[in-house]
């Protein structure tokens, strides 16, 4: 539970950024196609997952989509309250940038989705956010040690 705690204080963080005040929207959002969901964790409230297709920017950094499935209804709730939604959001996507070690995110974009799979709420892809150490108290943070794991076991 502790996970999801910090991830919400991170998420309404977002949500009092400027990306607040950018409009919610119905259109389905441009989202990683192709690749497939890799499941990193799961407990009974949450599934964290991530889209093994990673793209790479001109400056080396990882763009990477984190899926959030909640199953626990108070924070299902929780999330459609933060975004003025009177239904509940079962899961989020997270457009996420990492340094090339997976040492440093940077959120791009949150998607709130309804069981149903309708955006509730999208705050547009935005790069003004500030750059965090990535450790495993939210689920941009646990894809980004497991990345980051999963890169030093090559060398």
């Amino acid at each position: 539970m502790s996970h999801l705690k910090i991830f919400i204080t991170l998420l309404l963080a977002l949500f009092c950024s400027s990306t607040f005040a950018q409009t919610k929207t119905n259109k389905k959002p441009a989202t990683a196609q192709a690749g497939q969901w890799v499941k990193v964790s799961e407990d009974e409230a949450i599934t964290i997952s991530y889209n093994s297709k990673i793209e790479t920017d001109r400056k080396g950094n990882h763009i990477v989509w984190v899926k959030a499935e909640y199953r626990a209804t108070d924070w299902q709730w929780y999330f459609a309250n933060q975004i003025g939604v009177r239904t509940p959001v079962t899961m989020t996507k997270t457009k996420a940038m990492f340094d090339p070690p997976y040492h440093y995110a940077l959120v791009r974009q949150v998607i709130c989705y309804s069981k149903a799979g309708k955006v509730l709420f999208n705050s547009g892809d935005d790069l003004s956010g500030g750059w965090a150490p990535v450790n495993a108290s939210d689920p941009v943070g646990i894809v980004g040690e497991f990345l980051w794991d999963k890169e030093e076991r090559k060398y």
